[in-house]
């Protein structure tokens, strides 16, 4: 399920994706009703909303029918400063790109935060994008186009798996992973070209398919959903869908025109 949400006015929505990658509308959420956020992700079938400006969260969960069920709040400065968070295997990882220190912590079944672990700064790498694939996370840096992959084990303790020099990887501006087909999506907004990998049992970094420039819209977020990918335009209010192949290929399922989605600053999904 998709939870829409607008950083300045605090509106939101709810839909999801059908089987054909049709987008079904299920709730819209009136300016006011939700906190100033700036990043919303999804933890343990939650969605956990963060401010960096004020170090304060929430947590909260839709229910079947798309309506927003608040579960917890935790008031400013209870998290540490953090650029990036990050689902991985159930858990959360907190990453700051001004340290490179990170965290990692879970929701537990009534919404509350148990921290796990704490790694000092310096620890990781210099990433622009950490990106789940289900049991992995995938780090990338756009400005060294170097990568890496590792993992939360059960106690949130942090696992290394693969380090990826620099140059190895396109230049990319979006990373998306579909969970359908347990693939990773590359995307670049300044071309729209587009790519497709996956994270083997080991952390190391199969390359599947490349997809030419101008082949792919113009879109400012790409998210999954419903075991899809939904792309969407924030200047333009147009988004479509679509979804990866056994072999990487991308399928295209629908397109959906200008207008037709409110205006949103953020978009989140439950599954991950």
């Amino acid at each position: 399920m998709l939870f829409f949400y607008n950083r300045d006015t605090r509106a939101a929505g709810s839909g999801e994706l059908d089987a054909g990658g049709d987008f079904v509308n299920l709730k819209d959420f009136p300016a006011g009703q939700f906190g100033d956020w700036t990043h919303i992700v999804p933890g343990g079938g939650k969605l956990f909303f963060y401010s960096k400006d004020t170090r304060a969260a929430g947590s909260g969960e839709l229910d079947a029918g798309g309506d927003f069920v608040n579960l917890k709040d935790f008031p400013a400065g209870q998290f540490g400063d953090w650029t990036h968070i990050a689902p991985g295997g159930g858990k959360l990882f907190f990453y700051s790109k001004d340290t490179r220190a990170a965290g990692s912590g879970k929701l537990d079944a009534g919404g509350d935060f148990v921290n796990l672990k704490d790694f000092p700064a310096g620890q990781f790498g210099d990433w622009t994008h950490i990106v789940p694939d289900g049991v992995q996370l995938f780090f990338y840096s756009k400005d060294t186009r170097a990568a890496g992959s590792g993992k939360l084990d059960a106690g949130g303790d942090f696992v290394n798996l693969k380090d990826f020099p620099a140059g190895q990887f396109g230049d990319w501006t979006h990373i998306a992973f579909d969970e359908d087909a347990s693939k990773l999506f590359f995307y670049s907004k300044g071309t729209r070209a587009a790519g497709s990998g996956e994270l083997d049992a080991g952390g190391d970094f199969v390359h599947l398919k490349d997809f030419p420039a101008g082949q792919f819209g113009d879109w400012t977020h790409i998210v999954p959903a419903r075991r899809k990918l939904f792309f969407y335009n924030k200047n333009t209010r147009a988004a479509a869908s679509g979804e990866l192949d056994a072999s990487g290929d991308f399928v295209h399922l629908q397109d959906f025109p200008a207008g037709q989605f409110g205006d949103w600053t953020h978009i989140g999904a439950t599954q991950l």
